[in-house]
Order: C-alpha cells, then sequence, then structure tokens
C-alpha cells in the first residue's frame, strides 16, 4: 500500500475510533466492472432541479435510519481489482444504534454477493465478520485497527470470488459523502437549523412558511405526516416584532416530485413569504407557487439563507430553532392511509 494512501485511511478511521462504531463493506460486485453504489451517490442531480419524475425507491431492507436519518458517515473508498475499478464504503455510525448498522451490512452482503464484512468497534478493534446468507457466522481477530487491513479485507472478498487470481490494491478514501457532493456550502453556524447539518449535501431541502388553513379539509401537518418526510421547526424573529415558523423539510430523491405536488396544493398566490430550496449540490434556489425556480440565489450558507428575508424586510433576522419539538415518525396505519390519499392527487 502506498504511504499516502496508508495516511489518508489512518487519518479518516483514527478520527472516527472513540465516536463511531464502523463496518467496511463493498459497493459493487467483485466481478462488476461499474462502481454502482459510488454512482448512486455522487450524480448529477441537474434533473431534479426541472422536476422530472424518478423511477428511484428507496432500497428495500434497509433501516429507517440510513435511508432517511443521516445521523451516519460514509466515505467511499477507490481501488482495483487488476485493472478493474473496484470500490468500497466505510460506513460510521453511532454506537448505540449497532442493530441498524447490522442491518445495513447485511443488505450490502446479500446485494453484492459477499460473505464478509470489515467491523472496527469503538475502540478501534478490527475483526472480519463472516456471513451466512444475513446472518453473521463467525469473526476472523485482526487486532488494533491499520491501514493494511483494508487491502487484507478487499483481497478476502476477492479470494472468496469468482476472480481468485485478481489482486486488490486501495488506492485513496474520499471525504465524507456529504462534503463530497456540497463542497463549496459554508456549514459553519447552522446550530439553530437543527439535522439541516446532516442532510446538507445528501438530501434536498426545502424551507416552506407554515399555512394555518385547511386545504380540502386536512393541515399542513396531516399533509407532512402523509408525506413521510422528516423536518424541523424554526423561528424567525424580526426587529419589528414580526415573526414566522418556517418547516426545514429533508426529502428523498425519489419522494421530491410528491412533495412538491403537495405544497403547490398548499400554497397559492397569498401567501408571500419566501418559499427555498436547496439542491443536494448545496445550490439554493427561491420557488415559485408552482414549485418552479424563481430564482438562483447562489450556494447555501447562513448568510445567504438570512439574505432572502432581509433583502424583503431591510432588517436582521433572530433565527431559532423549536427545540421542544422532536420528529416522531408517523405510525403505520398513517403512512398506508396517507399514501392513499395522496396517490388521489391530480
Amino acid at each position: 500500500m502506498d504511504v499516502l494512501v496508508s495516511s489518508q485511511l489512518n487519518s479518516v478511521v483514527q478520527s472516527y475510533i472513540g465516536k463511531r462504531i464502523m463496518i467496511v463493506v463493498p459497493s459493487q460486485s467483485v466481478e462488476q466492472g461499474v462502481d454502482a453504489e459510488g454512482s448512486n451517490h455522487l450524480g448529477a442531480n441537474s434533473e431534479v432541479e426541472s422536476r422530472l419524475a424518478t423511477n428511484n425507491q428507496a432500497a428495500a431492507g434497509l433501516p429507517y435510519s440510513y435511508t432517511t436519518g443521516r445521523d451516519w458517515n460514509r466515505h467511499h473508498i477507490p481501488g482495483f481489482v487488476g485493472d478493474n475499478a473496484f470500490g468500497m464504503e466505510l460506513m460510521c455510525w453511532s454506537p448505540d444504534r449497532l442493530e441498524d448498522l447490522q442491518e445495513v451490512a447485511a443488505w450490502y452482503v446479500q446485494k453484492y454477493g459477499v460473505h464478509h464484512v470489515l467491523f472496527i468497534s469503538l475502540k478501534g478493534e478490527a475483526k472480519i465478520l463472516n456471513y451466512d446468507g444475513s446472518r453473521i457466522a463467525g469473526n476472523h481477530k485482526l487486532g488494533p485497527w491499520q491501514a493494511e487491513h483494508i487491502e487484507l479485507y478487499g483481497q478476502t472478498l476477492v479470494d472468496d470470488s469468482k476472480n481468485k487470481d485478481g489482486l486488490y490494491q486501495c488506492t485513496s478514501i474520499n471525504r465524507d459523502y456529504r462534503l463530497v457532493r456540497a463542497p463549496h456550502c459554508d456549514r459553519s453556524n447552522l446550530e439553530d437549523f437543527g439535522q439541516l447539518f446532516n442532510h446538507l449535501g445528501a438530501d434536498h431541502i426545502l424551507f416552506v412558511p407554515v399555512i394555518d388553513h385547511k386545504v380540502d379539509g386536512r393541515t399542513m401537518q396531516q399533509y407532512l405526516a402523509f408525506l413521510d418526510v422528516p423536518y424541523d421547526k424554526i423561528h424567525h424573529s424580526f426587529a419589528t416584532g414580526e415573526n414566522s415558523l418556517y418547516y426545514v423539510l429533508y426529502v428523498r430523491h425519489c419522494r421530491l416530485k410528491l412533495v412538491l405536488d403537495v405544497l403547490q396544493l398548499l400554497f397559492d398566490d397569498s401567501n408571500s413569504k419566501p418559499l427555498l430550496y436547496v439542491t443536494p449540490e448545496g445550490n439554493l434556489y427561491k420557488l415559485r407557487r408552482d414549485m418552479s425556480i424563481l430564482q438562483n440565489c447562489g450556494v447555501f450558507s447562513r448568510a445567504t439563507y438570512i439574505a432572502m428575508f432581509t433583502k424583503l424586510n431591510k432588517e436582521t433576522l433572530q433565527i431559532q430553532l423549536d427545540r421542544d419539538f422532536h420528529y416522531n415518525r408517523p405510525n403505520m396505519f398513517t403512512r398506508m392511509g396517507g399514501a392513499m390519499i395522496l396517490g388521489q392527487l391530480k
């Protein structure tokens, strides 16, 4: 292994030891020449801005905390098996959610037809977990973390495949996928926006003012429950005494069109407060009431966000997170009933 690559791997993994539990899993089949997982994570999203529909669906079998929550980190590990590109992923997880991480590991194992996962404990002890289907069937302890464990694990996958003569080589490790996707965002001073920091660079983010009236007999909160998207509440306060409440919606790509359709139903021309949209690449847009793009406002940051309101009011804006609000996912019956109701929307 190249000395620089070893240093990069050590720097990233050491930064999580004592804070996170980690796994390394393949992001493609060993025999496959295309990094399917990497292409999904880092692909361009120009089609999102024009609101084209997508056929992408959330992967079945993955835990909700992975598919919707973002309190985890992922680093892509490029490499080669012979002359063919072969990528892996370093997943870094909260230590109190081990069961969720095990579900993620089992999903990758089954998706890419492998039988091994590299696990790094909170204390930095590494071992290779052996899988029989989706179940752990033993392990091989490697001892304290070393960068060479990556190539040892990669070679284990190769040796267990049809390409037994291949030699695995790790070439680098990328930054957290959110930083790769939205590298130019200023991520400082975002504490008042709740979970936005974790979703910035991963999901589509919508800032929508709260409406008090009902639409077709239902409140805005009911529609949000039907949509099954997590959100935070933030309060806007101006020196004039004017106050307003905004919801910050965190939307996966596969649900974006449906969310925009519902918001178009909820908002009309009588609501003059800005509707704002942040792409996974970190670009900030102002939206019309029909959810089309009205204005490109640059790269998202706290300053550019505040400017959207202070330009209109010519005064300072104070932002405060509603810390008494904690999003809880709607129960199964609400989600099922909501899906039927939303399916009837024209």
